[in-house]
């Protein structure tokens, strides 16, 4: 009992975190020479406390940064997010048009039913692994409509 202790002492404290609830993640395939793919989803924060999700990185990647498009004075933009506050019992979407994670330089091609990691890096050190399919826009659209999430 006491070498379970001692091991469970070096555990990270995240890996005793609620972890958010993640639907629907999905990365739009991209035509094959493309430099820069996105990922999208839904966090759910189903705990008491706000989470503040302060990076990300993918497999296969070189490199995954939070943006967010928006359009301001007629002018589509995109900008980095440096932290993203998901309050506690909420939810935020990571949709075409607005938050979504940039992935950068693949280091390999996609295909359509591949899967891509992404790790959320929390303020607090915590982290969690999140899984996305790989599928055309139209598959996401067709699978949200016939099933609700």
């Amino acid at each position: 009992m006491k070498r379970l202790l001692t091991a469970l002492a070096f555990l990270p404290v995240a890996a005793f975190a609620d972890p958010l609830k993640v639907e629907n993640a999905y990365v739009p395939l991209a035509p094959p020479s493309s430099m820069a793919h996105a990922a999208y989803m839904e966090l759910r924060n189903q705990s008491d406390a706000s989470k503040e999700l302060v990076g990300v990185s993918a497999e296969g990647y070189g490199m995954a940064h939070l943006h967010i498009s928006e359009e301001k004075n007629g002018v589509a933009t995109m900008s980095a997010v440096h932290m993203l506050q998901i309050s506690a019992d909420s939810a935020v979407t990571f949709a075409p048009g607005g938050l979504h994670i940039m992935l950068m330089h693949p280091q390999i091609p996609q295909a359509e039913g591949d899967h891509v990691h992404i790790t959320l890096t929390f303020a607090d050190g915590g982290t969690q692994i999140v899984v996305a399919k790989v599928m055309k826009a139209s598959a996401h659209a067709h699978m949200l409509h016939n099933h609700g999430s």
